[in-house]
C-alpha cells in the first residue's frame, strides 16, 4: 500500500473540506494550499504550507495562475516507477505530490443565473482545478484525486483500515475526473454554442454526459441488457422520481412513466386528472372539475380490460378514497402508480400491494418549461435523431371550417380528445364525452397505418365496453387529415357531432363539404401531433 505524504487541496466548494484536512493530517499527512482554501483552513488552525512559499513564485493575475507550477504539476505527474522520472525529480527538486483534493468552479451554476454576462461566464472556467486532477488521474497509480466531497468520507475509512488508498479506488476515483472533465467541457461548449448563435435550435455539435442511475433487470425483452441514465445537463426529469413502493422499475415501466407524466404536463392542473396508459399510448383518460376518485373511474371506465397491468397516473396528491378504489376494485391490477404526493393512509392502503410500483414525482409538473428546454433524442443504426420536444400549444389556429359550429363545452371536450389523440401512437383517434363534472375517453384507436381504420377500431373499443349510447352526439379528435371522407364518415356513422384534425389534405374542400353534408362539425387546428 501506497504511503501517502503530501496532499494539495484547492477547492471551490468548501463544504466539510476543513473536517476532512484535519482528519488527514492526523495520519501525518504534509497539506499545501492555495489562497481561498488556505485562509478557511487558517481559521480552522489547521497546519499547510501556502503554494506560493511551496512554489517560490506568487499567485498572479487575481490568482489566474497559482498551481500551474512544474513543482505542482511535477509533483503529480511524475511516474514512482522509473528511475528517470525520480531522478528528473531530484534534479529540480520536485517532491512527490500523492494526493490532490480539487472541485471545480461551479461554471454550470454561474451560466444558470440570470443575465450573467461572458466575461463573467469565461471567469467560471476553471484551468488550474482541470489540469490538476487530469494530471492525478493520468498518474492514479501514484496519486489520489479526490474531486467531489462524498467521497471524504470514503477516503478517511481507507486511511484508517488499510493504511491507504486501494488499487480500486484510486481507479474509480480517476474514472470520475474524466466524467467530470467530460460534463464541464460540454458545459462550455453548449454555452458558447448558444451565445454566439442563439436561434439555432439544431446546435452543430450536441455533447452530453449520462450518468447510471439504476440497473433494469433486462431491457424490452428478457435477452437484451438495459440502464437507466440521466442526462447531466438536465435538472428535472425521472432522476426526481421517488418510489415508494413495490417492485423494482424495469426498462418498459421508465418508458411507460415518462409517457405518463407528459401527458399530464399538457393537461390543466386546476382539475383532477386521471391517465391510463399501457404501451406509452394512453388507455384512458378523465378530467373531473371537483375529484379525483371520479376522474379515476371515468379514465378506467374507457377500457377496464387493457387498464389490466397498466402504467396509472394522476396529476394532484392521491387520496385514500382512491386508493381504496385501487386496491379493493375486482380487475385491477396496476403496474406502476403515479402521483405527485400520496396521504399516509392512502399511502398504507396501497401497500397492501406488494407488487404495484408506488412513484411520487413531486413538483415534476410545474417545471414543465424548464424539462421542455431540452430536446429529445432517439437512438438509430449509427447515430441519433433529434427534435424539439413536441411541447407547444395544442391548437396552431383555431378554424371552424363547417357551417355547424360548436359550443364552448364542445371546444374543451375537441381539444381534450386532440391531446389524447396527440399521445396515441399515430395513426390515432379519441372520441370522447362530456359529463357533469368532466370529460372523458370512451373510445381510443392507436398505431393503424390506415385513416380511416383507426377511427372504426377506437368506435369499436367503445361499443365493446358498453359505450355505444355515449357515442351518440360525442366528439373525436385524430392526429391525421382526411384525405378522402371514408374516416369523417365511419366517426360521424357511430355518432360523432364534432371532429378536430390539423388540416391540411389537398382534398380538405372536398371534406369540409361532406361534413357540412353530414351535419358535423369540423375544426381544423393546424398543428400536426403524429407520434411515432
Amino acid at each position: 500500500m501506497k504511503k501517502i505524504e503530501r496532499a494539495i487541496v484547492s477547492v471551490f466548494d468548501k463544504n466539510n473540506i476543513a473536517e476532512f484536512v484535519r482528519s488527514l493530517s492526523k495520519f501525518g499527512i504534509k497539506i499545501l494550499s492555495t489562497g481561498g482554501t488556505g485562509r478557511l483552513l487558517k481559521e480552522n488552525n489547521i497546519n499547510f504550507e501556502q503554494i506560493s512559499n511551496y512554489t517560490g513564485s506568487p499567485e498572479m493575475f487575481d490568482g489566474r495562475v497559482k498551481t500551474l507550477h512544474p513543482k505542482i504539476e511535477g509533483g503529480i505527474l511524475f511516474r514512482r516507477e522509473l528511475k528517470k522520472d525520480s531522478e528528473d525529480a531530484l534534479k529540480y527538486n520536485i517532491p512527490p505530490i500523492d494526493m490532490v483534493i480539487c472541485n471545480l468552479y461551479q461554471f454550470k451554476e454561474a451560466i444558470s443565473k440570470p443575465n450573467i454576462t461572458l466575461l463573467d461566464a469565461l471567469e467560471m472556467i476553471d484551468i488550474g482545478g482541470p489540469t490538476m486532477i487530469r494530471a492525478a488521474a493520468k498518474n492514479f497509480p501514484n496519486v489520489v484525486v479526490v474531486p467531489n466531497a462524498r467521497h471524504y468520507d470514503k477516503i478517511i475509512e481507507e486511511l484508517e483500515q488499510l493504511g491507504g488508498i486501494s488499487d480500486e479506488t484510486r481507479a474509480t476515483l480517476a474514472q470520475e475526473v474524466f466524467t467530470i472533465m467530460a460534463d464541464y467541457n460540454a458545459a462550455i461548449s453548449n454555452y458558447l454554442q448558444s451565445y454566439y448563435h442563439p436561434d439555432q435550435i439544431m446546435k452543430t455539435n450536441i455533447i452530453n454526459t449520462y450518468e447510471k442511475v439504476q440497473d433494469c433487470r433486462y431491457g424490452e425483452n428478457w435477452d437484451q441488457a438495459a440502464a437507466y441514465y440521466r442526462d447531466l445537463s438536465c435538472e428535472y426529469g425521472l432522476h426526481n422520481l421517488k418510489q415508494l413502493g413495490g417492485k423494482e422499475i424495469s426498462f418498459n415501466n421508465y418508458l411507460d412513466i415518462d409517457a405518463c407524466i407528459q401527458m399530464l404536463l399538457d393537461f390543466d392542473r386546476n382539475h383532477y386528472v386521471t391517465a391510463i396508459l399501457k404501451h406509452t399510448s394512453p388507455n384512458g383518460i378523465a378530467i373531473d372539475k371537483t375529484d379525483q376518485l371520479e376522474s379515476i373511474k371515468m379514465a378506467f371506465k374507457t377500457d377496464p380490460l387493457s387498464a389490466f397491468g397498466g402504467i396509472w397516473g394522476v396529476n394532484k396528491e392521491l387520496t385514500a378514497n382512491a386508493a381504496n378504489f385501487i386496491v379493493n376494485k375486482e380487475k385491477i391490477f396496476v403496474e406502476v402508480l403515479l402521483a405527485p404526493s400520496f396521504e399516509n393512509e392512502a399511502l398504507e392502503i396501497l401497500k397492501q400491494k406488494e407488487n404495484m410500483r408506488i412513484i411520487e414525482f413531486g413538483d415534476l409538473l410545474d417545471k414543465r418549461e424548464i424539462i421542455y428546454r431540452n430536446h429529445e433524442i432517439r437512438g438509430v443504426l449509427g447515430g441519433i435523431l433529434v427534435q424539439e420536444y413536441d411541447h407547444k400549444h395544442i391548437i396552431k389556429d383555431w378554424n371552424v371550417v363547417s357551417k355547424k359550429q360548436v359550443t364552448n363545452e364542445e371546444k374543451e371536450a375537441l381539444i381534450f380528445a386532440y391531446k389524447v389523440s396527440k399521445w396515441t401512437k399515430s395513426n390515432s383517434a379519441c372520441f370522447a364525452q362530456i359529463y357533469e363534472n368532466g370529460v372523458y375517453t370512451i373510445g381510443i384507436g392507436a398505431g393503424q397505418q390506415s385513416r380511416v381504420h383507426v377511427v372504426k377500431l377506437a368506435a369499436q373499443k367503445a361499443q365493446e365496453f358498453g359505450h355505444e349510447t355515449e357515442l351518440k352526439d360525442s366528439v373525436m379528435g385524430t392526429d391525421s387529415f382526411f384525405p378522402f371522407p371514408d374516416g369523417l364518415e365511419a366517426a360521424v356513422d357511430v355518432g360523432a357531432k364534432a371532429i378536430i384534425n390539423p388540416g391540411g389534405s389537398i382534398r380538405d374542400d372536398a371534406i369540409i363539404k361532406r361534413a357540412d353534408e353530414l351535419n358535423c362539425a369540423l375544426v381544423f387546428c393546424g398543428k400536426r401531433v403524429f407520434r411515432h
